[in-house]
């Protein structure tokens, strides 16, 4: 059946219509759907917002090349899929998310290197937070930039579900280099509390060793650090209170100081944190196999310390063997920002030869059990002794082999019947059976250009002997503890 023209020209508006109407239509639906992402992902706090394309329906489209910024954080999403089943609602709906990936900046360089403040996004005291979603699939990665330092990529996955009407539950698993954590939350009352629980977490403290250093300062660094890191933990967060505790164990723990030879091996410890937040611990057993400074090894440590905030280590008690004897360390504090320490140690039964083997100090071969009290102030420049002493056990003897020549040379005054016994002597060398030795050191009443005291009274085959020498210049030269460079072993 042929059509008369004026039926071919309605044919041809019609069509035209159709194909107007269609084209608007996609048009609108590309329009809508972007418009809709970028009012949806505004209402969240993001800015800053764009994406490569929309295609789908209004109730499943997909959102290609994603990205947007919240406060100070920059988000980039390879696919976002979107199943929405109520889709005139103001909701993303059902929410799947591939390739997300995040930049934190842990030192915050990339706002201010030292306050923290623009990282705040607490809401506020009874503010709810609407998720505009019904459940949430994200398989993406967190990028870990410091300055200077390499970044480091962690893995997440993260699945969130409602429960009742203004509820959330969800759970999170994060793996990257030396790092591994699992954990499940809820977000109760319409985001007003948030109840969490690590299940399980490790980190490699090798692995993460510089960006462990920026954000702890220790002493003395550059450090190398090695061991094993565990802990659990559960809190509640709401806009008042922040509750929170936690369990964390050292294993395999290891620290060196690089250009020094200082080194800590089989370090472990368990502290529990009663104040995550405010990192106040209860106080826990730190245990160490080995401290060696140089030649001065300290083993079988144990020590009794705590956290009292971010800042403040308190050491309440420490014990260890060195020298054949005991060394006790009494309670103290120490700063993280400080720039010395003091460590007031005590020692009990150490042994002269092992004591003496350190040092060059002594005027001859002395053997015996002796006590110290030696408080060494620790700075980046070395080791200072505090005034101290180091003397003869009581109730014990020792031995003394003192050059005669040497002695009667020395200036230092004698009393007669020891200047006599040392005369009378047809030996280079002279064995005492000491009742008394004691090293003083940096007393009041020391000559000028002296640091320390040497005093000891004993018995020889020609009579008894009694002599005081001073120390000229400083002490810490005559050790050979901690001198010079660290060599490899």
């Amino acid at each position: 059946m042929s059509l008369s023209p004026r039926q071919r020209r309605l044919l041809w508006v019609a069509v035209a219509a159709l194909l107007v109407l269609g084209g608007g239509l996609l048009a609108a639906r590309l329009w809508l759907g972007g418009y809709m992402v970028r009012t949806v992902l505004q209402m969240g706090g993001a800015s800053e917002i764009h994406f490569q394309a929309v295609h789908g329906t209004p109730w499943h489209f997909e959102v290609e090349g994603l990205t947007f910024r919240r406060e100070a954080h920059s988000f980039t999403i390879r696919h976002l899929v979107l199943d929405r089943a109520h889709w005139w609602t103001g909701s993303l709906g059902a929410v799947r998310v591939e390739g997300a990936e995040v930049e934190v900046y842990l030192d915050g360089s990339d706002i201010d290197p030292v306050n923290w403040t623009a990282y705040d996004s607490a809401p506020a005291n009874g503010e709810t937070v609407d998720l505009p979603l019904t459940t949430l699939d994200l398989d993406g990665r967190i990028v870990i930039r410091m300055a200077a330092l390499p970044d480091m990529t962690v893995d997440i996955r993260l699945e969130g579900r409602p429960k009742g009407a203004v509820s959330w539950i969800g759970s999170l698993v994060a793996e990257g280099p030396g790092l591994r954590l699992a954990g499940t939350g809820s977000l109760l009352r319409a985001g007003q509390e948030l109840e969490f629980q690590v299940l399980s977490s490790e980190l490699d403290l090798a692995v993460w060793s510089r960006q462990i250093q920026r954000l702890v300062p220790l002493p003395g660094a550059p450090w190398e650090l090695g061991g094993k890191l565990t802990a659990v933990a559960e809190g509640n967060v709401t806009a008042k209170r922040f509750a929170s505790t936690a369990r964390v164990s050292l294993r395999g723990g290891r620290v060196r100081v690089r250009d020094r030879d200082i080194s800590v091996t089989g370090a472990e410890a368990d502290l529990e944190f009663s104040d995550l937040w405010k990192y106040r611990t209860k106080a826990g057993v730190l245990r160490l196999g080995e401290l060696r400074a140089g030649r001065l090894a300290v083993s079988d440590i144990t020590a009794d310390i705590g956290l009292w905030g971010p800042r403040t280590v308190i050491v309440n008690r420490a014990e260890g063997h060195a020298l054949g004897g005991t060394v006790l360390v009494a309670p103290f504090r120490f700063q993280r920002d400080q720039r010395e320490l003091i460590l007031p140690l005590q020692a009990q039964g150490l042994a002269a030869t092992e004591l003496l083997a350190l040092t060059t100090l002594a005027p001859g071969q002395v053997s015996g059990r002796f006590d110290a009290m030696l408080p060494l102030r620790l700075q980046p420049m070395g080791v200072r002794f505090e005034p101290g002493t180091v003397m003869l056990a009581p109730g014990t003897t020792g031995a003394l082999q003192v050059n005669v020549a040497a002695l009667l040379r020395s200036g230092e005054k004698l009393d007669e019947a020891s200047a006599k016994a040392l005369q009378a002597a047809e030996e280079t060398s002279v064995s005492l059976r000491l009742q008394e030795f004691r090293l003083d050191i940096r007393t009041p009443d020391l000559p000028l250009g002296s640091s320390a005291r040497v005093g000891f009274r004993g018995e020889s085959e020609r009579g008894p002997v009694t002599a005081t020498l001073n120390v000229n210049g400083a002490i810490e030269r005559y050790l050979d503890v901690m001198e010079g460079r660290r060599t490899e072993r």
